[in-house]
């Protein structure tokens, strides 16, 4: 006996969505470039302070959130690239990332925002800063000499003592903090 069978609807495939090049971009600036809330920057910025402590003190992801003043939800929710999981299943600090950070360091007329691409370059302005704490102490030019000519972010750091001078003298060095305050960045 033949087997009755239902005869199937044809499925269509849904259109072909047609993007070009251009609105790739487009569409990938304007999420790149999306105003944070002030809730999720600081959240992000707990996140690299406690990143930062993991790799460089060796602290568990719970301690050095602790410290950061931040949950490990937290942290893994906004830099999940930044941790992986060891052999015992602890989350560690990968040794670098990508992510983008906003920075604040000194320019010529005071403070300027830069955005440092990756922790390397995050390392390096940290750096840069400790250096430029020692010169503003001793004044010896030995300090910055390995920072003269470099650049962070396409902002060349200053290490000429004529320009750092009077902004050291005028209280212009801003050297309390790495990461841009969201009072800075609006």
């Amino acid at each position: 006996m033949p087997s009755k069978r239902r005869p199937q609807a044809r499925r269509s495939k849904p259109p072909r969505a047609t993007t070009t090049k251009s609105t790739r971009i487009n569409i990938s600036r304007s999420r790149t470039n999306d105003p944070q809330s002030d809730r999720s920057f600081e959240a992000k910025r707990r996140g690299f302070d406690a990143l930062a402590k993991m790799r460089h003190d060796g602290l568990s992801l719970y301690a050095a959130s602790r410290e950061a003043g931040t949950t490990p939800a937290t942290v893994r929710h906004y830099l999940p690239a930044a941790l992986r999981r060891s052999k015992t299943g602890r989350w560690v600090a990968t040794k670098s990332d990508r992510y983008v950070r906003l920075l604040s360091l000194p320019g010529a007329h005071g403070p300027v925002i830069v955005r440092a691409r990756g922790s390397e370059e995050a390392r390096f302005a940290s750096a840069y800063l400790a250096s430029l704490s020692r010169w503003a102490r001793t004044e010896k030019a030995y300090e910055l000499a390995p920072f003269h000519g470099k650049k962070i972010g396409n902002f060349e750091l200053l290490t000429a003592a004529r320009t750092l001078r009077p902004l050291r003298d005028s209280g212009l060095l801003q050297l309390d903090s790495l990461y841009a305050a969201l009072k800075d960045v609006a």
